[in-house]
Protein backbone atom coordinates (compact mmCIF):
# COMPACT_ATOMS: atom_id res chain seq x y z
CA UNK A 1 0.00 0.00 0.00
CA UNK A 2 1.29 3.42 -0.95
CA UNK A 3 0.30 6.11 1.52
CA UNK A 4 0.48 9.88 1.21
CA UNK A 5 1.56 11.40 4.48
CA UNK A 6 -0.54 14.30 5.74
CA UNK A 7 0.90 17.58 6.89
CA UNK A 8 -2.25 19.66 7.21
CA UNK A 9 -3.99 20.48 10.44
CA UNK A 10 -7.23 22.40 10.67
CA UNK A 11 -7.17 23.78 7.14
CA UNK A 12 -6.54 22.40 3.68
CA UNK A 13 -3.53 24.66 3.33
CA UNK A 14 -1.37 25.88 6.19
CA UNK A 15 1.39 28.45 6.16
CA UNK A 16 3.88 26.01 4.59
CA UNK A 17 1.70 25.18 1.57
CA UNK A 18 2.77 27.26 -1.40
CA UNK A 19 0.87 25.67 -4.27
CA UNK A 20 -2.06 23.34 -4.90
CA UNK A 21 -2.19 21.43 -8.20
CA UNK A 22 -5.72 20.55 -9.35
CA UNK A 23 -6.24 17.91 -12.06
CA UNK A 24 -9.36 17.41 -14.20
CA UNK A 25 -10.10 15.24 -17.23
CA UNK A 26 -12.16 17.41 -19.61
CA UNK A 27 -13.09 21.08 -19.80
CA UNK A 28 -16.78 20.74 -18.93
CA UNK A 29 -15.89 19.27 -15.54
CA UNK A 30 -14.10 22.41 -14.42
CA UNK A 31 -16.06 25.05 -16.40
CA UNK A 32 -18.47 26.21 -13.62
CA UNK A 33 -15.58 26.58 -11.17
CA UNK A 34 -13.49 28.40 -13.76
CA UNK A 35 -16.32 30.88 -14.41
CA UNK A 36 -16.27 31.87 -10.73
CA UNK A 37 -12.63 32.98 -10.90
CA UNK A 38 -11.73 36.55 -11.74
CA UNK A 39 -7.94 36.44 -11.64
CA UNK A 40 -7.04 33.40 -13.69
CA UNK A 41 -4.22 33.30 -16.23
CA UNK A 42 -3.33 30.75 -18.93
CA UNK A 43 -0.99 27.96 -17.93
CA UNK A 44 2.15 28.79 -19.89
CA UNK A 45 3.92 25.44 -19.56
CA UNK A 46 5.03 23.40 -22.54
CA UNK A 47 2.84 20.35 -23.14
CA UNK A 48 0.24 21.23 -20.49
CA UNK A 49 -3.10 22.97 -20.78
CA UNK A 50 -5.04 24.64 -18.01
CA UNK A 51 -4.75 27.85 -16.00
CA UNK A 52 -3.41 29.42 -12.82
CA UNK A 53 -5.45 31.31 -10.23
CA UNK A 54 -5.31 32.52 -6.66
CA UNK A 55 -8.38 31.55 -4.65
CA UNK A 56 -8.97 32.24 -0.99
CA UNK A 57 -5.33 33.19 -0.60
CA UNK A 58 -4.21 29.87 -2.10
CA UNK A 59 -2.32 29.47 -5.37
CA UNK A 60 -3.87 26.91 -7.71
CA UNK A 61 -2.40 25.43 -10.85
CA UNK A 62 -5.26 23.72 -12.71
CA UNK A 63 -4.26 21.09 -15.30
CA UNK A 64 -6.35 19.08 -17.76
CA UNK A 65 -5.17 15.56 -18.53
CA UNK A 66 -7.80 14.00 -20.78
CA UNK A 67 -9.64 10.73 -20.24
CA UNK A 68 -7.96 7.50 -19.15
CA UNK A 69 -5.20 6.27 -16.87
CA UNK A 70 -2.32 6.56 -19.32
CA UNK A 71 -3.03 10.19 -20.16
CA UNK A 72 -3.57 11.05 -16.49
CA UNK A 73 -0.25 9.42 -15.53
CA UNK A 74 1.70 11.09 -18.33
CA UNK A 75 0.24 14.52 -17.57
CA UNK A 76 0.82 14.17 -13.83
CA UNK A 77 4.46 13.16 -14.37
CA UNK A 78 5.07 16.12 -16.67
CA UNK A 79 3.28 18.48 -14.30
CA UNK A 80 5.37 17.41 -11.30
CA UNK A 81 8.54 17.69 -13.38
CA UNK A 82 7.67 21.27 -14.35
CA UNK A 83 6.13 22.21 -10.99
CA UNK A 84 8.34 20.52 -8.39
CA UNK A 85 7.11 22.74 -5.55
CA UNK A 86 3.53 21.41 -5.48
CA UNK A 87 2.46 20.90 -1.85
CA UNK A 88 -0.98 19.34 -2.37
CA UNK A 89 -2.62 17.55 -5.31
CA UNK A 90 -6.39 17.43 -5.82
CA UNK A 91 -8.03 15.16 -8.38
CA UNK A 92 -11.52 16.26 -9.42
CA UNK A 93 -14.17 15.56 -12.03
CA UNK A 94 -17.14 13.25 -12.45
CA UNK A 95 -17.55 9.64 -11.33
CA UNK A 96 -20.08 6.91 -11.84
CA UNK A 97 -21.91 5.64 -8.76
CA UNK A 98 -21.25 2.08 -7.64
CA UNK A 99 -23.42 2.46 -4.52
CA UNK A 100 -27.18 2.67 -4.76
CA UNK A 101 -27.33 5.55 -2.30
CA UNK A 102 -25.51 7.97 -4.60
CA UNK A 103 -27.35 10.34 -6.95
CA UNK A 104 -26.21 12.75 -9.68
CA UNK A 105 -24.55 15.76 -8.11
CA UNK A 106 -23.57 13.95 -4.88
CA UNK A 107 -20.00 14.57 -3.75
CA UNK A 108 -17.53 11.74 -3.15
CA UNK A 109 -14.41 12.26 -1.06
CA UNK A 110 -12.08 9.36 -1.82
CA UNK A 111 -10.25 7.77 1.11
CA UNK A 112 -8.34 5.36 -1.14
CA UNK A 113 -7.89 4.67 -4.85
CA UNK A 114 -8.21 1.17 -6.28
CA UNK A 115 -7.17 0.05 -9.74
CA UNK A 116 -8.29 -2.76 -12.01
CA UNK A 117 -6.32 -4.70 -14.55
CA UNK A 118 -7.44 -5.23 -18.12
CA UNK A 119 -9.26 -8.43 -17.12
CA UNK A 120 -11.27 -6.52 -14.54
CA UNK A 121 -9.50 -7.96 -11.52
CA UNK A 122 -8.46 -5.58 -8.75
CA UNK A 123 -4.74 -4.88 -8.89
CA UNK A 124 -2.66 -5.34 -5.75
CA UNK A 125 -1.62 -1.71 -5.56
CA UNK A 126 -3.90 0.47 -3.47
CA UNK A 127 -3.16 4.15 -2.96
CA UNK A 128 -4.35 5.51 0.37
CA UNK A 129 -5.14 9.13 1.14
CA UNK A 130 -3.76 10.76 4.28
CA UNK A 131 -6.30 11.08 7.10
CA UNK A 132 -5.24 14.65 7.80
CA UNK A 133 -6.13 15.80 4.31
CA UNK A 134 -9.41 13.88 4.21
CA UNK A 135 -10.28 15.48 7.53
CA UNK A 136 -9.31 18.97 6.35
CA UNK A 137 -11.34 18.72 3.15
CA UNK A 138 -14.26 17.15 4.99
CA UNK A 139 -14.28 20.00 7.50
CA UNK A 140 -14.24 22.59 4.71
CA UNK A 141 -17.17 20.89 2.98
CA UNK A 142 -19.08 20.57 6.23
CA UNK A 143 -18.58 24.22 7.17
CA UNK A 144 -19.89 25.19 3.74
CA UNK A 145 -22.98 23.01 4.25
CA UNK A 146 -22.04 20.51 1.54
CA UNK A 147 -22.96 16.86 2.15
CA UNK A 148 -20.51 14.25 0.91
CA UNK A 149 -19.75 10.53 1.02
CA UNK A 150 -16.37 9.03 1.86
CA UNK A 151 -15.15 5.75 0.39
CA UNK A 152 -12.91 4.08 -2.15
CA UNK A 153 -12.83 5.28 -5.76
CA UNK A 154 -12.19 2.56 -8.32
CA UNK A 155 -10.13 3.53 -11.37
CA UNK A 156 -11.18 1.33 -14.27
CA UNK A 157 -9.34 0.76 -17.54
CA UNK A 158 -12.62 1.31 -19.44
CA UNK A 159 -16.10 2.78 -19.03
CA UNK A 160 -18.46 0.54 -17.04
CA UNK A 161 -21.49 0.84 -19.29
CA UNK A 162 -24.25 -1.22 -17.63
CA UNK A 163 -25.72 -1.39 -14.17
CA UNK A 164 -24.72 -5.04 -13.98
CA UNK A 165 -21.06 -4.17 -14.62
CA UNK A 166 -21.12 -1.46 -11.98
CA UNK A 167 -22.77 -3.71 -9.38
CA UNK A 168 -20.17 -6.42 -10.01
CA UNK A 169 -17.44 -3.84 -9.54
CA UNK A 170 -18.99 -2.78 -6.25
CA UNK A 171 -19.19 -6.38 -5.03
CA UNK A 172 -15.61 -7.25 -6.01
CA UNK A 173 -13.89 -4.06 -4.81
CA UNK A 174 -16.06 -2.37 -2.18
CA UNK A 175 -15.59 0.95 -3.98
CA UNK A 176 -18.47 3.43 -3.93
CA UNK A 177 -17.65 5.19 -7.21
CA UNK A 178 -15.71 4.62 -10.43
CA UNK A 179 -13.68 6.74 -12.81
CA UNK A 180 -10.69 6.27 -15.12
CA UNK A 181 -8.01 8.53 -13.64
CA UNK A 182 -7.94 8.92 -9.83
CA UNK A 183 -5.55 6.07 -9.00
CA UNK A 184 -3.12 7.13 -11.74
CA UNK A 185 -2.79 10.66 -10.36
CA UNK A 186 -2.68 9.43 -6.77
CA UNK A 187 0.16 7.03 -7.58
CA UNK A 188 2.24 9.73 -9.30
CA UNK A 189 1.73 12.09 -6.35
CA UNK A 190 2.57 9.37 -3.82
CA UNK A 191 5.77 8.49 -5.70
CA UNK A 192 6.95 12.04 -5.06
CA UNK A 193 5.67 12.27 -1.51
CA UNK A 194 3.04 14.88 -2.37
CA UNK A 195 -0.25 14.65 -0.41
CA UNK A 196 -3.26 13.79 -2.58
CA UNK A 197 -7.03 14.23 -2.20
CA UNK A 198 -9.82 13.24 -4.60
CA UNK A 199 -13.11 15.15 -4.51
CA UNK A 200 -15.48 14.16 -7.29
CA UNK A 201 -19.19 14.40 -8.13
CA UNK A 202 -21.54 11.66 -9.30
CA UNK A 203 -22.69 11.81 -12.92
CA UNK A 204 -24.69 8.59 -13.24
CA UNK A 205 -26.46 6.29 -10.79
CA UNK A 206 -25.44 2.67 -10.38
CA UNK A 207 -28.23 1.32 -12.61
CA UNK A 208 -27.94 4.03 -15.28
CA UNK A 209 -26.62 2.76 -18.60
CA UNK A 210 -23.85 4.95 -19.99
CA UNK A 211 -25.22 5.80 -23.41
CA UNK A 212 -22.94 7.02 -26.15
CA UNK A 213 -19.57 6.72 -24.43
CA UNK A 214 -18.05 6.15 -27.88
CA UNK A 215 -19.24 9.58 -29.06
CA UNK A 216 -16.51 11.44 -27.15
CA UNK A 217 -12.78 11.53 -27.70
CA UNK A 218 -10.13 11.13 -24.98
CA UNK A 219 -10.43 14.83 -24.12
CA UNK A 220 -14.17 14.51 -23.49
CA UNK A 221 -15.12 16.36 -26.68
CA UNK A 222 -17.95 15.01 -28.83
CA UNK A 223 -16.71 13.62 -32.16
CA UNK A 224 -19.32 14.71 -34.76
CA UNK A 225 -18.90 11.77 -37.13
CA UNK A 226 -18.81 9.22 -34.32
CA UNK A 227 -21.80 10.85 -32.65
CA UNK A 228 -23.83 10.86 -35.88
CA UNK A 229 -23.01 7.22 -36.56
CA UNK A 230 -23.87 6.19 -33.00
CA UNK A 231 -27.19 8.07 -32.93
CA UNK A 232 -28.23 6.61 -36.28
CA UNK A 233 -27.60 3.13 -34.90
CA UNK A 234 -29.10 3.93 -31.49
CA UNK A 235 -31.89 6.50 -31.98
CA UNK A 236 -33.32 5.85 -28.50
CA UNK A 237 -30.24 7.56 -27.07
CA UNK A 238 -31.68 10.90 -28.18
CA UNK A 239 -34.35 10.55 -25.50
CA UNK A 240 -31.67 10.12 -22.82
CA UNK A 241 -29.58 13.15 -23.77
CA UNK A 242 -31.59 15.80 -21.85
CA UNK A 243 -31.23 13.82 -18.60
CA UNK A 244 -27.52 13.28 -19.24
CA UNK A 245 -27.05 17.03 -19.73
CA UNK A 246 -28.97 17.80 -16.54
CA UNK A 247 -26.88 15.29 -14.59
CA UNK A 248 -23.65 16.79 -15.94
CA UNK A 249 -24.84 20.25 -14.93
CA UNK A 250 -25.61 19.03 -11.39
CA UNK A 251 -22.26 17.27 -11.10
CA UNK A 252 -20.12 20.14 -12.39
CA UNK A 253 -21.98 22.64 -10.20
CA UNK A 254 -21.30 20.42 -7.19
CA UNK A 255 -17.61 20.26 -8.12
CA UNK A 256 -17.48 24.06 -8.31
CA UNK A 257 -19.15 24.36 -4.89
CA UNK A 258 -16.73 21.85 -3.34
CA UNK A 259 -13.61 23.48 -4.79
CA UNK A 260 -14.82 26.91 -3.68
CA UNK A 261 -15.36 25.58 -0.16
CA UNK A 262 -11.91 23.93 -0.12
CA UNK A 263 -10.23 27.10 -1.36
CA UNK A 264 -11.82 29.14 1.43
CA UNK A 265 -11.58 26.43 4.12
CA UNK A 266 -15.39 26.36 4.25
CA UNK A 267 -15.71 30.00 5.24
CA UNK A 268 -17.58 30.95 2.08
CA UNK A 269 -20.54 28.68 1.37
CA UNK A 270 -22.12 28.22 -2.03
CA UNK A 271 -25.64 29.67 -1.65
CA UNK A 272 -27.32 27.08 -3.87
CA UNK A 273 -26.09 24.18 -1.73
CA UNK A 274 -25.98 25.80 1.72
CA UNK A 275 -27.50 23.66 4.46
CA UNK A 276 -29.30 25.12 7.47
CA UNK A 277 -27.00 23.30 9.86
CA UNK A 278 -23.73 21.36 9.69
CA UNK A 279 -23.73 18.97 6.74
CA UNK A 280 -23.90 15.27 7.49
CA UNK A 281 -21.65 12.72 5.85
CA UNK A 282 -23.71 10.47 3.61
CA UNK A 283 -23.50 6.71 3.98
CA UNK A 284 -23.78 5.08 0.54
CA UNK A 285 -24.99 1.51 0.41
Amino acid sequence: MVSSSGRCGKSVQNETTRLIVLFYAFAREIAPFKRRLRNRAPLALDGLHGFRAEIGGKKFTVVGHGIGRSRASETARRTFDLIPDAELVIGTGVVGALSSGLRPGDLVLGDRALTTQADGQVAEQVTAVGDAHIGAVGRALGLAGLAYSTGAILTSHRVLVTGAEKRRAKESTGAIAVDMETAAIAAEAAARGIPFVAIRAVLDEVDDEIAGAAMADRDGNVRPLAATSYLLRNPATMLKLPRMIRNLRRATSAIADALTAIAHDGELAAPSRRARGPAERKRPR
